[in-house]
């Protein structure tokens, strides 16, 4: 007959269960241990899991399972943060704050939809609001998006990214509520002056009119002066609603969808059947051809718009830019150069005719180092000035004084890779190769997947095998 295992004292089944269970709450406090360190070392990814390990052997520590997704989240591995917090969920073991990271968590993955989930469990925290309100913004759902801000704000009036964030969407939707929102940013940080007043003043001068549909096209056009061209569409679409043959609107949200990676053409076809005897309508069709690769095409509707409007230097920097493209560089100098005539006192018209200069190498001691030199007086606080200017001495193996301008340029606007790179072919050419490699690896640094980290790369390939 089988024998089986039947203990014959309860002493010796408590004896049998401790030696199963003893095992996994002292693992789990070992592994809380190794944890701690490594957290104290900046070692996350190791801390998440050694958390998650934890949490797995001391079933009365389900709160450490948040720890481990907090963990994660710090270590950059979003797919271990969702699956610890989820952990934490399942355990009935997550606050508001684990429910913040986890919809932060989501929203790196691309999964957007999750993410507004998480943090509507996450209310009332205010970066919970910022973030919904973040979110709707992304969706299209612009009067969601306010509302959250709104409460966001309630509960930090002296968030002044709310307060600017609220303003660009009142700014789109109900320009008359956007004004205050603004004045108050700029109070709390100084920084958002530059944009706010530029805002400001296209609201200021949208209130001068009663015209609806033209306050809307004013306000989408300081919005995509400001790269929020899905507000822009918005405050465009607003300017059509309230004048259906509204041509420059309709030429306008042509450009803001283009500027969105959309076509476009619909709205500029549109724009023209409306109103192809305006200047700015010609102009962005204009704009259509030429990204289409249409120069001729594109010439000929800046020619139209400059014959309706031939005191503006935009589109003779425009006729320039598409006789470019054309080849006929004779007749870019010509544009370029009257566009200085017609405005003497723009920097955007020195610029255009610096970077002709320099791009082409096209008699730059005589016309694009003096030109630079102007641009400098005119924008000193503008990095592209003393980048292009800088390319000038370049051409013309003036190293120093190449170098001095490229340094100026980094020091006002150190995120930029264009200088970088500039300065390091510098050094290439002085033979300072230390510096060079230094400087082209920054440029690698703010620009890894762009044409200036590209060519810095490829120069350190080249030189630095």
């Amino acid at each position: 007959m089988k024998k089986t295992f039947e203990p014959k004292h309860p002493l010796i089944l408590i004896a049998l269960l401790t030696l199963i269970l003893v095992p996994r709450p002292i693992g789990g406090r070992l592994d809380l241990r190794s944890a701690d360190r490594y957290d104290s070392a900046g070692n996350f990814s190791a801390a998440a899991q050694a958390y998650a390990s934890a949490a797995a052997r001391i079933p009365w520590m389900p709160s450490l399972w948040e720890t481990a997704g907090l963990k994660a989240i710090q270590a950059g591995d979003e797919k271990s943060a969702i699956t610890f917090f989820t952990m934490a969920v399942d355990h009935h073991a997550i606050t508001e704050w684990g429910w913040l990271y986890l919809g932060i968590a989501y929203q790196k993955r691309g999964e957007l939809a999750s993410a507004v989930k998480a943090w509507d469990e996450a209310l009332p925290l205010p970066q919970a609001y910022s973030n919904l309100a973040s979110a709707q913004r992304l969706m299209g759902n612009f009067g969601e998006a306010i509302e959250f801000w709104r409460e966001n704000i309630a509960l930090e009036p002296e968030n002044a990214t709310s307060h600017y964030s609220l303003g660009l969407l009142l700014t789109a939707t109900a320009p008359d509520q956007a004004l205050a929102e603004f004045i108050q940013a700029a109070m709390l940080n100084p920084d958002l002056a530059i944009p706010v007043n530029s805002l400001r003043t296209a609201l200021n001068t949208a209130f001068l009119s009663d015209d609806r549909a033209y306050r809307f096209l004013l306000s989408g056009r300081a919005l995509g002066a400001l790269g929020e061209w899905d507000l822009a569409v918005e405050a465009f679409h607003n300017a059509i609603a309230g004048r259906i043959n509204y041509a420059e609107a309709w030429a306008w949200l042509g450009e803001a969808k283009q500027q969105q990676g959309k076509d476009g053409y619909p709205e500029i076809e549109q724009a023209l059947a409306f109103g192809s005897e305006l200047a700015i309508v010609q102009g962005l069709y204009g704009l259509y051809l030429q990204r289409q690769g249409q120069a001729d095409f594109a010439l000929a509707a800046f020619k139209k718009a400059s014959n309706l409007e031939p005191n503006s230097p935009g589109w003779q920097i425009a006729l320039g830019n598409a006789s470019e493209q054309t080849g006929d560089l004779v007749a870019a100098y010509e544009y370029y150069f009257h566009a200085v005539e017609l405005a003497p006192a723009d920097a955007s018209t020195w610029r255009a005719i610096v970077a002709f200069s320099v791009s082409n190498d096209v008699d730059v001691g005589g016309t694009g180092l003096p030109a630079a030199r102007k641009l400098v007086i005119l924008a000193p606080n503008d990095w592209q000035s003393y980048d292009l200017a800088g390319q000038a001495e370049f051409l013309l193996d003036n190293y120093s004084a190449a170098e001095t301008y490229f340094k100026k340029a980094i020091q006002l606007s150190p995120t930029q890779a264009a200088p970088a790179l500039h300065v390091g072919l510098v050094y290439m050419q002085t033979g300072d190769r230390n510096s060079a490699f230094s400087f082209l690896t920054l440029a690698i640094t703010i620009d890894p997947n762009g044409p200036h980290g590209w060519q810095a790369g490829r120069m350190l390939e080249q030189f630095f095998p």
